[in-house]
């Protein structure tokens, strides 16, 4: 559309500048048209034939041929007088309107010979910006540090949300209102210090970043960009023993511990034991230095991960021996965030009359599954067992059966208790905490029980008397059904089912209980952080068949070992739960 000026001008006889197709009659009508404003309409479909925003391999490749730089008004003229000879004039039907059928990058003039194609990023959402080259040139170039930045962002802000809202979920499993930004989520402890200690930053990342390349099936590139971040970081920040000790430190290499669990493969390198080696070298240092624990809830968790990898035979024990001997586990009264004025967990109006109650069983029971578990350490060990003449065989099954029956009756006294009885008659109706707390402390138990009976060392099974046939096979049965309603209720993020359900099912006898408890792990492997879940469900499902083959060939199955199937068919477990 035209905006006609004062004054006169040569007389017009060209057709319309639309149709036009040479620039000697194009400057010929411009000098012949009254000075005015043109409008060029620019829609959706004049970006399709860009690469970038056209999946079409071959206008990808294409070779957009070479032309002079000239000015964005000369750019847009030469590509309009190529469409318009192929679609006609200007669709308006005004021929001072011009609608461009197709955009022409002057800054992509040349040859396009990238092999990848950008995001289809749609062009209103780009922020162009212009360069002037001299008086009457000028180009549009994109920002790419400012869209890199902008992209970086939003990938970090994603991987917060999965942190907050899947990992720490899983990890801290007992804490009400885990959504995103409530303040009752100790996950804020880390995002704060996060802030202030960049190599916490890029461990958060890296865990969040490996949970969702493992529940997406797709290469671990960013949480390995994170983790390979993250030491150099440590390096260059932690100058000194008081640096060491202090709570970026210590939660950076809590989450380094958990990547390197959630990720460890056999045959590969494992750095899972220095880290945890690590941690207890901070944690006792830290009680020098503050002459306490600050984050007491973090070492409880630290125990229950090294717990966790003592069962399955993948761990030593050394922090939770450490703790254990040097009486430097935290009491129940400061295993939960957030802590009160006075250093202790904050217990909540609806929570009084239980939540005590059920952290002292979950402290004892899990202090008593730490004896157990490296108990079985040692006896798994034990070198010279193996060189035995059958009377020392026998002398020594005997004092093993001792030693782990007394961790079994200290385990039974705790469920005859009247405040444990009680608990147990209400559980459908305690409060969030309690309940969770509670049925850790449930499973965990009957785990124990199986446990102790059956995978002491290799072939305990078959000295086991008959007589606790059927202790094992309730509390089996008992850890399957805790575990179904837990899954019922869409708790899968209750990850300290794992190990009871395998162990249950290691047990089972009954078909149907098999094939439930392959169904219950892979149910929660699905929200896993990393690769344990999944393995210890191919680990049932191979012990299964070593118990069917052994069972063929001798009528019996009680010897096989669950840890040396998997060790035959190189499955490792380091935390059933990640």
């Amino acid at each position: 559309m035209t905006e006609t000026s004062v004054g006169s001008a040569p007389l017009d006889d060209l057709p319309p500048f639309a149709s036009l197709t040479t620039d000697e009659d194009r400057e010929k009508k411009a000098e012949r048209s009254s000075p005015g404003t043109y409008n060029v309409v620019v829609n959706q479909d004049s970006f399709q034939h860009l690469p970038e925003y056209n999946d079409d391999p071959e206008i990808k490749r294409e070779f957009l041929s070479p032309l002079r730089r000239g000015s964005v008004a000369t750019s847009l003229g030469s590509s309009l007088s190529r469409e318009a000879a192929a679609e006609g004039a200007s669709a308006s039907g005004d021929p001072n309107i011009i609608v461009l059928p197709r955009f022409e990058d002057v800054t992509r003039r040349g040859t396009f010979s990238s092999n990848q194609a950008r995001s289809p990023i749609s062009p209103i959402l780009k922020h162009p910006a212009i360069k002037s080259e001299d008086l009457e040139e000028a180009i549009i170039t994109e920002e790419p540090e400012t869209m890199a930045e902008s992209s970086r962002l939003g990938r970090e802000a994603h991987y917060l949300r999965q942190f907050r809202q899947v990992v720490w979920r899983q990890l801290v499993p007992a804490e009400p209102d885990q959504r995103d930004g409530m303040v009752r989520s100790s996950a804020n402890i880390l995002e704060a210090a996060a802030s202030v200690f960049p190599p916490l930053h890029h461990a958060i990342m890296a865990v969040a970043a490996l949970s969702l390349a493992v529940q997406e099936g797709r290469e671990r590139v960013d949480a390995l960009q994170h983790y390979h971040q993250v030491l150099p970081a440590l390096q260059s920040t932690l100058r000194s023993s008081d640096d060491l000790s202090s709570d970026g430190a210590f939660l950076t290499h809590f989450l380094l511990l958990v990547y390197e669990i959630a990720s460890a493969e056999p045959e590969h390198a494992n750095l899972w034991p220095q880290h945890l080696s690590t941690l207890l070298r901070i944690s006792l240092l830290r009680r020098e230095v503050f002459g306490g624990e600050p984050f007491p809830y973090v070492v409880w968790w630290i125990c229950n991960i090294d717990l966790d990898a003592l069962f399955s035979g993948a761990g030593s024990g050394e922090y939770v021996a450490s703790m254990l001997s040097n009486d430097l586990i935290p009491p129940p009264s400061f295993h939960l965030y957030p802590l009160g004025l006075d250093g202790s967990s904050v217990v909540y109006a609806d929570e009084v009359d239980m939540l005590p109650t059920v952290l002292q069983l979950d402290y004892e029971v899990t202090i008593l599954a730490m004896r157990l578990a490296l108990l079985a350490h040692e006896f798994r060990h034990d070198t010279t067992f193996n060189d035995m003449d059958a009377v020392q065989t026998e002398q020594t099954i005997r004092i093993r059966q001792s030693r782990i029956f007394e961790v079994q009756e200290a385990l039974r006294q705790l469920w005859v208790t009247q405040s444990v009885m009680m608990v147990n008659q209400q559980i459908d109706e305690l409060p969030t905490r309690p309940k969770q707390i509670y049925e850790h402390a449930a499973t965990l138990y009957r785990a124990c029980i199986i446990y102790s009976h059956t995978s002491m060392w290799p072939g305990q099974r078959l000295e086991t008397s008959p007589d606790y046939d059927t202790e094992i096979a309730v509390a089996s049965n008992q850890v399957l059904q805790m575990t179904r309603k837990a899954l019922a209720e869409d708790r899968s993020d209750c990850r300290y089912l794992v190990f009871p359900a395998f162990i249950a099912g290691f047990v089972a006898t009954d078909g149907a209980q098999r094939m439930s408890a392959l169904d219950l792990l892979r149910g929660m492997e699905k929200k896993s952080i990393g690769r344990n879940t999944s393995v210890t469900r191919k680990a049932l499902a191979a012990v299964y068949e070593a118990q069917n083959e052994r069972f063929m060939n001798t009528g019996q199955s009680l010897d096989v070992d669950w840890m040396e199937v998997m060790n035959e068919k190189n499955l490792m477990v380091v935390n059933f739960g990640l």
